[in-house]
């Protein structure tokens, strides 16, 4: 269902950022980009869980606590997809926000020529999550659901992506996550529990 559901996500998110910016994408971009700059310190610290550096470091915590197949679908879910944004950006050509829009407020500095379509970090950050609610324990799941969800809104923020890059990155992270659920099935779910919950 997952799966199915994320793949349909983002072959219309690409065919829509393919096409000409709507009025409804730019009015959501606003809202959360021209928030106050006080949110940023909150901010920035959990948009590190869509970075490369964090599928390394959740692998290397998953092998401490004796979890290899945890940590071998971290690392397959989160370098594959990061790659497979790498190379739809190439194919889309989608500009960031400011390459776009006029009056962008930017949080982060770019590469000339950066793009946007997908968000490499909201592509880590749900594949991350989606391995994350098939191996480990309900709470869990709805922790990296609420993180992977503010990582999303970070980078409309700070000005990185626009909504569909972000919505198309989710997708192609849960499309990614999915198939790595698939071939790497849990052990069991439980091991890991979240603070203040029992283990199963």
């Amino acid at each position: 269902m997952t799966l199915g559901v994320s793949a349909a996500v983002l072959a219309l998110s690409t065919m829509a950022a393919s096409a000409s910016l709507t009025d409804i994408e730019v009015e959501v971009f606003r809202a959360a980009n021209e928030l106050p700059q006080a949110l940023y310190t909150v901010v920035w610290p959990v948009m590190q869980y869509g970075t490369f550096i964090t599928i390394p470091v959740l692998a290397v915590i998953a092998l401490a606590l004796r979890r290899v197949r945890l940590a071998v679908a971290f690392l397959l879910s989160g370098v594959g997809v990061y790659v497979l944004a790498i190379v739809i950006k190439g194919i889309v050509q989608r500009e960031r926000p400011a390459g776009l829009l006029e009056g962008v407020e930017g949080r982060e500095v770019f590469a000339e020529g950066s793009l946007g379509f997908p968000s490499g970090h909201a592509a880590v950050a749900a594949a991350l999550t989606v391995v994350v609610a098939a191996h480990l324990s309900r709470r869990w799941m709805l922790a990296a659901v609420a993180i992977g969800t503010a990582v999303l809104f970070g980078r409309l923020y700070v000005g990185a992506h626009l909504p569909l890059d972000v919505v198309g990155g989710a997708a192609l992270g849960a499309v990614a996550g999915s198939l790595i659920n698939l071939l790497i099935e849990p052990a069991h779910t439980e091991t890991i529990s979240a603070p203040e919950s029992r283990r199963g």
